[in-house]
């Protein structure tokens, strides 16, 4: 099992007769959305890392110090003996936010970039991630053409943020005579509309979905069974016996009828069912007559709710 950063730290200070210091510097955002920060101090460095609860923030705040301490020439233990940039905190969808950028969507800004400008796409590969599960850092490629950029974040969203970040602002600035027509608020926009255009696509091609404003004992009935099912509950005769009229009935509307018996204290219990339907319907009773009685009456008071919706 991996040591945690916390642990790796403090077993490296003990080779030094010193402890790690650590302090909760800070809390922001509602209390569902919490975000802590906190700060390391270790060998006369000093740190601070940022995650969604305390215990996350410490072991990312050792990560960062261990990564440190081996950049400053102490033999630290893999993994951590690999740099790794600071990972800003989860502040919502990687895809739209990233750390420090406010709302901007850098992937969003490159890619609308690279479409005006001819440039090829972005491209983003997961290059590897360490930590333990709990404090995870992912490291993101981005790529446009030959450039490409490495970052860091605890989510594989926000790496792919702060690389496309980095791209972003690299393409900008060497071309900047030529990309100076590019206003970001106007590409924001358009990503938006296509984002919502392919949002209204796929709903368009997604399987409808029931209505909640119905009765739920609806569900089951579509508009052209509703007369045929009524006729025949009308014809059947007053003194017909239930379950032939809730045969009768179930093949007009096209359904299924089905006895099952069910163990029961004082003897069994019989269960009708009609299938297929949505929500299933079973009716149980002591009798196979008592049964059809209680799904007739559950037909009939539907049926006669839709005549009057209809009307």
């Amino acid at each position: 099992m991996m040591k945690t950063p916390i642990t790796v730290l403090q077993e490296l200070m003990v080779k030094f007769s010193e402890a790690p210091e650590y302090e909760c510097v800070a809390q922001s955002g509602p209390q569902h959305l919490a975000v802590f920060e906190y700060r390391c101090v270790a060998r006369g460095h000093v740190v601070s890392a940022t995650a969604r609860s305390k215990k996350e923030a410490k072991q990312e705040a050792a990560r960062l110090m261990l990564a440190r301490l081996a950049a400053a020439g102490l033999s630290v233990p893999a993994p951590y003996a690999v740099p790794c940039p600071p990972c800003p905190p989860v502040v919502g969808d990687g895809d739209a936010v990233a750390a420090g950028s406010g709302a901007r969507s850098y992937k969003a800004l490159l890619k609308e970039l690279c479409q005006e400008y001819n440039l090829p796409g972005p491209e983003y590969t997961l290059e590897g991630d360490t930590g333990p599960a709990h404090a995870r850092c992912f490291t993101a490629r981005g790529a446009v053409g030959a450039h490409a950029r490495l970052a860091s974040a605890t989510t594989k969203k926000a790496a792919q943020q702060l690389a496309a970040q980095q791209l972003y602002h690299y393409l900008r600035e060497n071309l900047a005579r030529l990309t100076e027509d590019f206003v970001e608020e106007d590409a924001l926009a358009r990503a938006h509309e296509r984002a919502m255009e392919r949002y209204v696509e796929a709903r368009a091609d997604a399987p409808p979905r029931p209505d909640l404003a119905q009765r739920v004992a609806d569900y089951h009935l579509e508009e052209e069974l509703v007369e045929l099912g009524g006729d025949a509950l009308r014809a059947a005769a007053p003194d017909a016996q239930p379950e032939a009229a809730l045969r009768a009935a179930a093949a007009a509307l096209g359904l299924r009828l089905e006895w099952h018996a069910l163990p029961a204290e004082g003897g069994e219990l019989t269960l009708a069912r009609l299938a297929p339907s949505s929500p299933p319907l079973v009716f149980c009773a002591r009798s196979r007559e008592a049964a059809a009685a209680e799904a007739l009456a559950y037909l009939r008071l539907t049926m006669k709710f839709r005549d009057q919706k209809l009307t």
